[in-house]
């Protein structure tokens, strides 16, 4: 649970602040105590354990250190800095030493979130490193002299007389569905460390620069020891809380491939007492048409039907982003894309009501290990043309889709001049994992798990793991016809089987469409009539209008392979924020 802000200058300006933390929080207990460091150089609040932080005079150097780890992590760094077992030191004091002992160098170690920055009092310089996929958030403001650092895009937009202005190039590639940064918001001079990324403050000026880079590699030895390799892997990230600090485990559960992973692999393999809960969304009330689109209760039930499990469902019908959408702008502070919000919002309040304060999330596991279709591809790229045959006709088989429909689907649809220039699988598999998708959505769905105060968990976005699957052979991602084939190897004999082999999954479009008409009808049709300014200079409203007045229509028509749902909810999300922006400014 992060949350600070910190003000910086080396001027000596910094007397008094008046700077203060959004705690818009629905947990109020003595773990949200807020704590104050200030003296001339710097004014830090933040919210959490004073184990964060340290100032330390070493050889004539002053430094000040604020950082955020993981127990996993903690271990890993005492080992490497052979620091004896009992010896008590905070994780500032660790990161620091990690840090002088090794430099930038030594957070390639580090396989999960964490933020560590370093004030340098003498050579007054800041340093600011940010973890490899972005669990862990770093924005940053520079007014003056002063440069601000803060866990949230919104402690930063909240500061008292400043004036920001609109990032309309950024606003127009979010309503394009064209923005890809990793670094800018909404607001020109509020930006974000990227992932991977380390900022320099140094004479009144900014250096962003990488840090970090994933290690490709060649995996040489054998299918079956890679598959071993993974599930280790996997047992490794999963098996966090080893010593039994956490009396009650939550897990997001769809009753996907991912999700059934963790949960299942926590049961098989935990070695203390916990209460586990998963959390999961039904949909009962539907037409059977669509129902059959989207009811994942039978894979669910393949899982939660163990006793050591507290199955937690909710009815995925009552709940919506857009009809509770200045909750969530509330929360964030900026637009943000996530149409299915609702379900980790429901879970967590779910959670918080039955005092799970960890919580465990499948985020992104089928883009780590990877489908398989950029092996596919470059099957095709290479003319190995009789081996992609075989394996489209084996997809074929297993998915029961047309050859026609498969090819169209993973080559065609993915053809275009740029794709002939690098035909490497693991380059285009390395694309996918380093897109911004992931860091944005770890950011909004954080946020929303400090308001209620949990702390979540990805094993996916381990580093260990992605590297891993980075080297993974090409040829056992997809293979006899089933995408993410070694992780489905990996996973046998822990996961059931009816999930482990389905290949298909729900088409949350249809509840999201459906939402729209019999939830979100008002804010849309408001928003609609009234159109902000900027937005209006941007994209055709009275289209958009058009293309809503045909989905009320047929909602079902517009669930598939229809952009109109995606367009519809980023368009409510950015006007209701111009709208608020509009007003406070």
């Amino acid at each position: 649970m992060l949350n600070f802000i910190i003000r910086i200058d080396f001027e000596g300006l910094i007397e008094k602040e008046d700077i203060s933390l959004n705690i818009n929080h629905k947990k109020i207990s003595q773990t949200l105590k807020v704590n104050t460091y200030q003296d001339e150089t710097i004014f830090l609040r933040h919210r959490g354990s004073d184990n964060d932080m340290c100032l330390s005079n070493l050889n004539g150097q002053k430094y000040f250190v604020y950082t955020s780890i993981f127990e996993e992590d903690r271990k890993i760094i005492r080992t490497k800095l052979k620091i004896k077992q009992g010896v008590i030191i905070s994780d500032a004091e660790l990161m620091m030493a990690l840090y002088l002992q090794h430099g930038k160098n030594g957070f390639d170690i580090m396989a999960n979130g964490f933020i560590f920055i370093l004030l340098d009092y003498v050579k007054e310089k800041v340093f600011a490193f940010r973890d490899h996929i972005g669990i862990r958030n770093i924005c940053y403001y520079m007014n003056g002299s002063s440069i601000y650092l803060s866990s949230s895009f919104k402690n930063l937009y909240d500061l008292k007389n400043k004036d920001f202005t609109l990032n309309i190039t950024k606003i127009e590639n979010f309503l394009n569905f064209n923005d890809s940064s990793t670094s800018n918001t909404f607001i020109n001079e509020i930006n974000k460390v990227p992932p991977s990324y380390l900022l320099q403050f140094h004479n009144n000026k900014i250096e962003i620069s990488p840090y970090l880079r994933y290690k490709l590699k060649k995996n040489l030895i054998p299918p079956d020891a890679q598959v071993f390799e993974l599930k280790e892997l996997l047992k490794k990230s999963i098996l966090i809380d080893k010593n039994g600090n956490y009396k009650k485990i939550g897990f997001l559960f769809s009753g996907g491939l991912d999700s059934s992973t963790i949960i299942s692999f926590y049961r098989s393999f935990k070695k203390t007492k916990q209460d586990m809960f998963s959390f999961s969304a039904q949909y009962k009330n539907l037409s059977k048409d669509v129902l059959n689109l989207i009811d994942e209760s039978e894979f669910q039930n393949e899982i939660n039907k163990y006793d050591d499990v507290n199955d937690i469902f909710f009815n995925g019908e009552d709940e919506s982003t857009l009809s509770n959408i200045d909750f969530y702008l509330e929360i964030v502070g900026q637009p943000f894309f996530f149409p299915n919000l609702y379900l980790s919002n429901k879970a967590f309040s779910l959670a918080y009501e039955n005092d799970v304060s960890l919580v465990m999330n499948g985020n992104d596991g089928d883009t780590v290990v990877s489908h398989g279709y950029e092996y596919l591809f470059e099957l095709f790229l290479s003319l190995r043309w009789f081996r992609l045959y075989k394996e489209i006709l084996s997809t074929s088989r297993v998915r029961k889709q047309s050859k026609k429909f498969i090819f169209k689907q993973i080559i065609l649809n993915q053809l275009s001049f740029g794709s002939f220039i690098n035909k490497s699988a693991q380059k285009k598999h390395l694309k996918g994992i380093t897109s911004s998708n992931h860091s944005k959505a770890i950011e909004v769905q954080s946020l929303l798990a400090n308001y209620y105060g949990i702390e979540e968990r990805y094993p996916f976005y381990n580093k260990e793991v992605i590297e891993y699957c980075l080297s993974v052979s090409p040829h056992l991602k997809n293979k006899d016809g089933y995408s993410r084939y070694i992780l489905r190897e990996a996973i046998k004999g822990i996961v059931p089987e009816k999930i482990r082999k389905r290949v298909k999954k729900a088409n949350l479009a249809h509840a999201l469409c459906l939402n729209f008409v019999n939830k979100d009808y008002k804010i849309i049709e408001d928003s609609l009539r009234k159109p902000n300014l900027v937005i209006k200079n941007i994209i055709n409203t009275d289209e958009l209008r058009n293309a809503w007045d045909n989905l009320k229509k047929n909602p079902r028509k517009y669930a598939t392979r229809s952009t109109i749902p995606s367009k519809i909810f980023s368009f409510i999300v950015m006007n209701r924020w111009l709208d608020n922006f509009n007003k406070n400014n």
